[in-house]
């Protein structure tokens, strides 16, 4: 069990600069990108897309990231 504790502390301490970064760039350039998150796993989607992940825009997963 304490395990699972120190997982989920590690998580809520989570900052995403790196993404963030990423995320900002895309949108300050214009930069039209689709992107999947799921257990800390960030995909962005280059071509056809057949999972059934949720999709989200730069602007939707940095509002989201922030919101955090």
């Amino acid at each position: 069990m304490e395990f699972g504790i120190k997982i989920k502390n590690n998580m809520e301490g989570r900052t995403y600069r790196t993404i963030k970064s990423v995320l900002k760039h895309h949108i300050k350039t214009g930069v039209r990108s689709l992107w999947t998150w799921k257990n800390d796993n960030f995909t962005m989607i280059y071509e056809n897309y057949a999972g059934d992940d949720r999709i989200y825009t730069s602007n939707q997963l940095l509002k989201i990231l922030n919101d955090e």
